[in-house]
Parts: C-alpha cells; sequence; structure tokens
C-alpha cells in the first residue's frame, strides 16, 4: 500500500471512529452521536428586556432548567398572592432566588415529585403559552416598589400544563415581571445583560368547576 492510500484509509477509519464510535472504517452500522442536551447557551442574547422575555417563554415551553437559572438573578423575589399564603400555609409573601430554582427545577423535571406532607404531585408533561403579551410600556420602578432598583412590565398571560394522569392546570391573567440590566463584555464589545429580578403574581385564583390555578400556586405545587 503506497503512502497516500494508506493515509487515506486512515482517515477513514478515524472519521468513522469519531462520528459513531466505529472501529471499522467499513462498518456501514456507524451513526451519529446524539445532539448534546439543549443548554441556555444557545438561547439569544439577552441583550433587551423584550429578548430576556422571549427566552423566558422559550425555557418555560421547552422546560429549561438550565437557561431559567442562568436569567434569575441573584436578588430574585416572587410575590405571591394572599390566596396562596392561605392555601399553602408554609409559604410567605415571598420566594428567593434558591426557593424559585428549587421550584423550577422539580416543575421541568418531568418526573412526578412529592410535596410536603409526602403527597403524590404528577409530573409536567408540558407547559404551552396561549398568550403571553406585554401591556404597555417597560418602566422604571419607582422608589416605594417591592423592587425599586428594577424596570417592570406587565403581561397578559394564559397558559396550559398539562399532567398525564391528572387534570390540565389553566393559569391566567396578568403577571406583573421585574428586569435588571448590567454592563457585560463579550468578545471585546460592552452590551447590557439582562436578568429576571422578580415576578408579581396577578392572575385569577380557583374557579369552581374548572381548573385554574394562579401562578403562585402552581408554583407551590412543587415547592
Amino acid at each position: 500500500m503506497g503512502f497516500k492510500s494508506f493515509c487515506l484509509v486512515l482517515a477513514l477509519v478515524l472519521s468513522a471512529t469519531m462520528l459513531g464510535g466505529c472501529s471499522d472504517g467499513l462498518n456501514t452500522g456507524c451513526t451519529l452521536p446524539p445532539p448534546p442536551p439543549p443548554s441556555s447557551y444557545d438561547l439569544p442574547f439577552p441583550s433587551s428586556e423584550t429578548q430576556l422575555m422571549h427566552n423566558f417563554r422559550t425555557v418555560y415551553e421547552e422546560m429549561r432548567f438550565d437557561g431559567y437559572r442562568d436569567m434569575i438573578h441573584a436578588d430574585y423575589e416572587t410575590f405571591l398572592q394572599n390566596s396562596t399564603q392561605v392555601a399553602f400555609p408554609f409559604a410567605g409573601p415571598t420566594l428567593d432566588q434558591a426557593e424559585e430554582l428549587r421550584i423550577a427545577e422539580r416543575l421541568f423535571s418531568g418526573q412526578p415529585v412529592t410535596d410536603r406532607d409526602g403527597a403524590l404531585v404528577h409530573a409536567v408533561s408540558s407547559i404551552s403559552f396561549d398568550v403571553f403579551e406585554q401591556q404597555g410600556e417597560w418602566q422604571n420602578a419607582p422608589a416605594n416598589d417591592p423592587i425599586p432598583n428594577g424596570r417592570f412590565a406587565m403581561f397578559d398571560v394564559t397558559f396550559l400544563t398539562d399532567r398525564p394522569g391528572a387534570s390540565t392546570i389553566k393559569t391566567s391573567g396578568q403577571i406583573k415581571f421585574y428586569v435588571t440590566g448590567r454592563d457585560s463584555v463579550i468578545d471585546g464589545v460592552m452590551r447590557t445583560y439582562w436578568q429576571m429580578i422578580g415576578q408579581q403574581d396577578l392572575t385569577e385564583s380557583a374557579t369552581k368547576g374548572i381548573e385554574v390555578t394562579n401562578w403562585g400556586s402552581l408554583k407551590m405545587l412543587f415547592y
């Protein structure tokens, strides 16, 4: 075998091994390795409030915990309704970053979990938004706002949380989203990096005869 032919055979063997884990360049069973799991790094860079909210919808509908984790600010808070605090006595008026991420990890896992009393909570198979619309412009939060160092906007939302073996939960109403930005150098260019710093639940509470649960109460199922 000439040197050029040897090099060609070696290249074929290496290519097959890298692509399919094969040790024989003539093996026709070689397949490409599976793609890596979704990562927050393939989400568009959150250079604006609008892009951050697009990313928020994406990570919820694709149930991507890594993406949600990266968009949540260290000082994050969720503000719960009084009805949620009554229904879940262990809940205080707010959830901090650690509590929010614990809920998201369990909610997005696709696996059944148990609540604080050991009761089964059915797995979530999908989350789909029928409505996710911003109402008005982003505004600077006033000094007397619960998050005075952020910017906020109201969003009309309607989404369905599907649970195999249990009823689908509908959540509808408004959520007040708070965001904050900081300067970040990306590839030598200064860009603003936006993160979510809070949410205020203003969605509808449970309605008799209809499986409707407000945003905070849905979260508390996976606390």
